[in-house]
């Protein structure tokens, strides 16, 4: 399986790109007839015929008729075919509200409704529509029109002004999770029932196989108002696909006409999936063999698979994860902090699946031994409690150098006095008790010769009286000063004799 590398990823020897099924449904680059074909036409621009050729091989790959697959127009990016298909659907909710409008209805303004954590491309349109804070800086204008609901809130807030329901087949709101059957049920019904436009974005996702191309018809067999296609289809070039139904290609005249160079890119990957019968391919293969080789790692989480794009939720950070596949040579696709992305090609060799899962496994079996977690209590052995065994390594030797443990602690490490009186002779025995009665009464000297814990007590009694002494002291000073300041009784005496002694030497003036 060929495919490209990166800047971060060069390309070696065994490369696997785990994602090189949205560059062509082979993982190979199968696109230079295309691109001879189209150098060696007169014009580059406006080849109807290659447009309505795109739109002959979409049916006969998906089984659609012209009801389903009524137009298709390649654009230059896929960012530009999301503009086209924003654009579809505002026009038809203007015819619808120019209908209600004459019956005497008020026109209310039309909003395009998304998902939260989707993103739909780099364009200042594509970010507006991106329910990602982060691709919104204040850099960027903000753009009117544009809401976003989580998956819980979305269908319910689907309404008559909600001129297009913009959704990708997973919500990355998280980890990454594929939309449910009940979801998409729900929502196409809500939209038939307010006029609006079911528009779903594969551009990040490559046809699903087992038997469908698109991953909602797998899912729901549900069918859109348009469909925007990129992945797997350009060879990793620029250029994007808008597939529109019926009810929306009256609205698509005027647009830009279609990118031939992209229109000849998409017939030629649309022609092989055609003459290979890809889109047959039992992609749930893949992810069994991946969930039944990886089940025992313990830093995975869980599996989440919407035909060959697998979304694998780890228990380890994204970034040690990238880490360990650059070494492995394997490329994917961050989904978020905690999740990566794959997308094989729908047309693999034995050898390339096994190769793949393999080196998928291999990450995964270096990050645990990465990996260290701590021991649980039952491995924990209390201080008080170890014994000779418990002791580190420079313990037992210093245990050993000071003569506290007998050589034969180093082969057997339960040691009792028992055993150890057993294994000495009888002499040994009485010159280790006289030594021992020797050490005791040495000890009982030192101790009475100088007790350095009563010297202790001592010094803290002294302490003890003389911070006594200056708390006493403080004391009687501060009931001195206390003594020293006049009373009320005093203050106020005081200032009758000072009235007394002013008359008296008033009544002395005036004589």
């Amino acid at each position: 399986m060929k495919a490209t590398g990166s800047d971060d990823c060069p390309l070696g020897e065994g490369w696997i790109n785990a994602i090189a099924g949205r560059l062509s449904p082979t993982g190979g680059n199968s696109c230079r007839d295309a691109l001879h074909q189209f150098a060696d036409q007169p014009e580059w621009r406006g080849d109807v015929a290659l447009r309505t050729k795109i739109a002959e091989q979409l049916r006969t790959l998906t089984q659609h008729d012209a009801s389903t697959i009524a137009d298709c127009i390649s654009a230059s990016t896929k960012d530009q075919a999301l503009e086209h298909a924003l654009a579809t659907g505002r026009r038809h909710h203007q015819s619808l509200q120019a209908s209600d409008t004459n019956s005497g209805d008020v026109a209310l303004p039309p909003k395009c409704l998304c998902l939260v954590g989707s993103d739909h491309g780099r364009s200042i349109v594509a970010r507006m529509a991106s329910g990602k804070s982060s691709l919104r800086g204040s850099e960027w204008p903000l753009l009117p029109g544009f809401v976003h609901a989580s998956t819980d809130r979305f269908v319910d807030r689907i309404d008559s002004s909600t001129a297009v329901a913009l959704v990708s087949p997973w919500d990355f709101n998280g980890v990454g999770q594929p939309l449910t059957a009940e979801w998409w049920a729900q929502c196409r019904q809500r939209c038939d029932e307010t006029g609006t436009c079911l528009i779903i974005d594969h551009g990040n996702l490559p046809a699903v196989g087992n038997g469908h191309l698109f991953a909602h018809e797998m899912v729901a067999g549900i069918s859109a108002d348009a469909v925007i296609l990129s992945a797997g289809l350009t060879f990793d070039l620029p250029g994007g696909l808008l597939v529109l139904g019926q009810s929306l290609a009256s609205h698509a005249q005027g647009l830009v006409p279609s990118n031939d160079l992209v229109g000849h890119l998409i017939s030629s990957t649309l022609a092989t999936l055609i003459q290979t019968d890809a889109l047959t391919t039992d992609t749930d293969a893949f992810a069994i063999a991946l969930a039944e080789r990886i089940a025992t790692r313990g830093c995975v989480r869980d599996l989440h698979v919407s035909g060959h794009t697998v979304v694998l939720e780890l228990d380890v950070d994204t970034q040690a994860w990238l880490e360990k596949a650059n070494a492995k040579k394997l490329h994917a696709s961050i989904c978020s902090e905690h999740s990566v992305l794959f997308q094989p090609p729908l047309l693999m060799t034995n050898e390339e699946h096994t190769n793949l899962i393999d080196r998928i496994d291999a990450v995964l079996a270096g990050l645990e031994q990465n990996q260290q977690p701590p021991p649980s209590s039952d491995q924990v052995i209390p201080e008080e409690d170890a014994g000779p065994e418990a002791m580190p390594s420079d313990s037992l030797a210093g245990a050993v150098a000071t003569g506290a443990l007998a050589d034969s602690a180093l082969t057997d490490p339960v040691i009792t006095d028992e055993t150890r009186e057993a294994a000495l002779p009888n002499e040994t025995k009485a010159d280790s008790d006289n030594a021992n009665e020797a050490f005791e009464e040495d000890e009982s000297e030192e101790m009475v010769e100088e007790d350095p814990v009563e010297e202790d007590e001592e010094d803290e009694d002294e302490f003890d009286e003389e911070y006594d002494e200056e708390e006493q002291v403080e004391e009687e000073e501060v009931d001195q000063e206390e003594d020293d300041e006049p009373t009320e009784q005093d203050e106020t005496e005081l200032e009758s004799n000072e009235l007394d002694e002013f008359e008296s030497n008033e009544e002395t003036e005036k004589h």
